[in-house]
């Protein structure tokens, strides 16, 4: 039996047992009174506030909305058994998962988490399940999108404009032992765990200035860079000594609400699966969008619009791409910006013909606008060219801001994979060979690509369209584009 110092709990597992303390731990030493908590754990320094809220399965958006998302600074709960007649729970051994779904490609990461390194590899899930348990690694990937129809989709979100602002759905799995870093997500997320037992600490915003929390990001996490999960020095950082929390636990087919820049850490223990739903808080629930919405508490999230998909031939693995929303946002502040510095009236949209970028400053913004250095790729510049060209929907060589308002998803996704990082190797090498990147109908349907290849020449295509593609960057584009980033990122 493990003790830490006068206080031991036992938290009953299938097959192992979860340690957590209900007490503090003081050690001392022969130079004095070392602070509580000093090279233990996130959590020995103090005892938790209380556990969380539960909530009922059957809540309706509205109640949910005016419980857990209204009150200042949200408020995380957790759903009791809502995933338990799923198929996942029931099903989701080993051998049926690699016999249902073995042939989809994974992502994966080192279990003891540390944001500042990326350590992400790709591999078969098969692969994976062949090897998780004698290896360090855990999956954490975009749900393939065959294994949907067996995972629940909330009631809450089945309806009005939370059901129409699915981003993403993630799929975790590892042999146990895994610890995340303290962080928040840009966005709110259900998790739902399917296997195992996961323990959360969650910490309101208010205890944002007793972490040594990274700068807001305009997409995916922040976390504490320097803060081990694992062994927190209380010495060089006292202030987290006086964080508060609350804890509770995951058993298989609960789920926790956890709110947009809420901050957690998350901890598995045995063998543990989870699905996690992500949707977006900057687009609020519109009460009149509910109408006559039915649930039902066995519908499976196959039957949902979600942004990001994952199929087994994808070749981008859309973990931590920044979403249309965002990315059309984004465009939209460059262009107020360009409206200052050239002097356009800030009202123009709504009192003259819209205005806009034309093609070749409208290339040059999203050159400048990349977060990542930009390789020297075959095609690269030939993709701009045609992303520009498909954003102009009225061919009148010029991007306007109302254009990038009503442009489709599908648009806003290829701009967004060429503005962020890819995520591995395997990525950038499809980036740089791989002739048009995939580019959706939206930008070139089929008529258009057998005309490029009959002229055997983008660059000669669109010159035919009337569209001369020529990168030339003007001083004062790379100016405002240079303080942009500091605005947008």
């Amino acid at each position: 039996m493990l003790w830490f110092g006068f206080f031991t709990v036992i938290l009953s597992l299938s097959q192992s047992s979860v340690w957590f303390k209900s007490g503090i731990l003081t050690p001392s030493n022969k130079c004095g009174t070392v602070p509580p908590g000093h090279l233990l754990p996130f959590g020995y320094h103090k005892e938790p506030l209380s556990s969380l809220d539960v909530i009922p399965n059957s809540i309706t958006p509205k109640e949910f909305d005016e419980l857990f998302i209204q009150p200042s600074g949200h408020r995380p709960g957790i759903f009791r058994g809502l995933q338990s007649n799923s198929k996942a729970v029931i099903n989701w051994n080993d051998f049926y998962l690699n016999h249902t779904f073995g042939h989809y490609k994974v992502l994966t990461e080192v279990k003891h988490e540390n944001r500042s390194l990326y350590g992400k590899s790709l591999n078969s899930f098969s692969k994976f399940l062949s090897e998780y348990n004698a290896t360090n690694q855990y999956v954490v990937t975009v749900l393939p999108d065959d294994m949907r129809r067996e995972v629940l989709m909330p009631e809450f979100l089945q309806c009005g404009t939370y059901s129409q602002n699915i981003l993403e759905l993630n799929f975790w799995m590892a042999s146990g032992g895994t610890a995340s870093q303290i962080h928040y997500d840009a966005d709110h997320n259900v998790h739902c765990l399917i296997a195992g037992k996961k323990s959360f600490a969650m910490m309101h915003p208010d205890q944002y200035d007793k972490l040594n929390m990274e700068r807001l990001q305009h997409t995916g996490s922040n976390f504490c860079p320097n803060t081990s999960q694992s062994a927190v020095d209380m010495i060089t950082e006292p202030l987290v000594s006086d964080v508060d929390y609350q804890w509770d636990i995951l058993n298989p087919g609960d789920c926790i609400f956890l709110p947009a820049q809420y901050m957690h850490q998350v901890r598995s223990y045995g063998r543990s699966i989870s699905v996690t739903i992500l949707w977006d808080p900057q687009l609020p629930l519109d009460i009149s969008s509910l109408g006559s919405c039915v649930t039902d508490p066995m519908a499976t999230i196959d039957r949902f619009h979600v942004v990001w998909n994952h199929k087994a031939d994808d070749i981008f693995y859309d973990v931590g791409y920044a979403t249309p929303h965002i990315m059309r946002r984004e465009l939209r502040t460059v262009w107020k910006m360009w409206e200052h510095r050239m002097n356009i009236p800030l009202d123009s949209l709504d009192t003259q013909e819209a205005l806009g970028w034309t093609y070749n400053e409208f290339i040059s913004v999203l050159f400048d606008m990349i977060r990542w250095e930009l390789p020297r790729c075959k095609h690269t510049e030939t993709w701009v060219a045609l992303i520009g060209y498909g954003l102009d929907l009225n061919k009148d060589q010029v991007i306007s801001p109302e254009e990038i308002t009503v442009s489709s998803d599908q648009l806003m996704k290829a701009v967004s994979h060429f503005v962020d990082s890819p995520n591995l190797d395997e990525e950038l090498y499809d980036f740089c060979e791989k002739e048009f990147y995939y580019l959706p109908p939206e930008v070139l349907n089929q008529t258009e690509l057998n005309e490029i290849e009959e002229m055997g020449s983008v660059v000669q295509w669109l010159s035919s369209k009337g569209f001369q593609y020529s990168r030339t960057i003007s001083d004062l584009l790379f100016g405002f584009l240079r303080e942009l980033r500091d605005l947008v990122q």
